[in-house]
């Protein structure tokens, strides 16, 4: 999966060297869309059977968060709007990745199509490419209903129906949804200054709603942010 990361942002790297035309152009700019959901669906090809002892700490470390954090005494009395808010932020993780490359077309900035494509490409396959050596699932598919499945959310059952027919139905650690949605943010946001702000805001509610709905373990999605964070700062040096 490392190699084939590092093959998809040459590719990426080799073809903003090609003179095209406008409409190959554009093709180009959104093909390594394409990348980026190929190596999602090949990396649960790796997973053979779960690492029970890793998904036991990882729980466990969680168990310690939500209890130093009182969050399950929180989402048990939160109101309704704002948890389907959250898995409307979560949700919005599939199309966040597309609409921000579609802002820097809004404002008149394709050219750098290259350096946001090598920044989410690089934090996610960073995060797919660690699969072939921690098999985990998630949490929500091993532990015991927790207080968010309590309170009958509308957008929970459309998430859960949407991670049946699309998801690999195993954990990335670190987090692929937090670190693509943090990598695409810096990138637009330090493009687009005016809407840093609203950016990062909008990556950070996909990061927490990951812990918040258990979708992924909070440590899944504390280095998943770290490797958005890589994910920006090596487009910089790539594609100044």
């Amino acid at each position: 999966m490392l190699l084939v990361g590092l093959v998809c942002v040459g590719l990426v790297v080799m073809l903003s060297q090609l003179r095209l035309r406008l409409p190959m152009q554009v093709a180009r700019d959104w093909v390594p869309a394409l990348y980026l959901l190929q190596a999602y669906w090949l990396c649960g090809l790796f997973f053979t059977h779960p690492m029970r002892a890793v998904e036991d700490r990882l729980l466990q470390l969680d168990q310690r968060l939500f209890a130093l954090t009182r969050l399950a005494p929180l989402v048990r009395r939160a109101p309704r709007a704002l948890l389907e808010l959250l898995e409307l932020a979560y949700l919005c993780a599939y199309p966040f990745i597309p609409a921000t490359l579609g802002l820097l077309y809004a404002a008149g900035l394709r050219a750098e199509a290259d350096r946001f494509w090598v920044a989410v490409l690089v934090a996610s396959f960073g995060c797919y490419g660690i699969l072939p050596w921690l098999h985990t699932r998630p949490p929500r598919s091993i532990e015991p209903a927790g207080p968010i499945d309590q309170r009958s959310l509308a957008l929970r059952r459309l998430n859960m129906a949407v991670l049946d027919r699309v998801s690999v139905q195993v954990n990335t650690l670190p987090s692929g949804h937090a670190a693509t949605a943090l990598a695409a943010a810096l990138v637009v946001g330090e493009l687009l200054p005016g809407l840093l702000p609203v950016l990062v805001a909008g990556a950070l509610a996909i990061a927490l709603a990951t812990v918040i709905g258990r979708y992924h373990y909070a440590v899944d999605t504390i280095l998943g942010l770290a490797v958005g964070i890589v994910g920006w700062w090596v487009s910089g040096v790539l594609v100044p």
